[in-house]
């Protein structure tokens, strides 16, 4: 019995650290800026590409790698996905001291 009520417990700690994790990665999204004029992060630091069919996602992505702006590369359709042809877009994520 005893063991039953531990296992229910940490189900439910572990149930409530994964929906905290969600909520932090949308607030840490939030702050990233998506532009299309490079000129907005000239000065900044390349910290990498990410890609996405979803812009939201794009965004986590951007987050997680540490950035605060996403330059947005031409879209592109790829082979696959569950229709075929799948558009997604491609971003350059930088790291702007201060973001314009």
């Amino acid at each position: 019995m005893r063991r039953i009520v531990s296992v229910c417990l940490m189900t439910l700690v572990l149930a409530g650290c994964a929906e905290a994790s969600k909520e932090a990665a949308k607030r840490d999204a939030s702050r990233v800026r998506v532009v299309k004029d490079t000129s907005l992060v000239s000065g900044c630091r390349v910290l990498g590409t990410v890609a996405d069919n979803d812009f939201e996602d794009l965004q986590r992505k951007a987050a997680a790698v540490g950035g605060n702006v996403a330059l947005l590369t031409p879209e592109r359709a790829a082979k696959g996905g569950y229709f075929g042809l799948q558009n997604y877009m491609t971003a350059d994520v930088y790291r702007c001291d201060n973001p314009r």
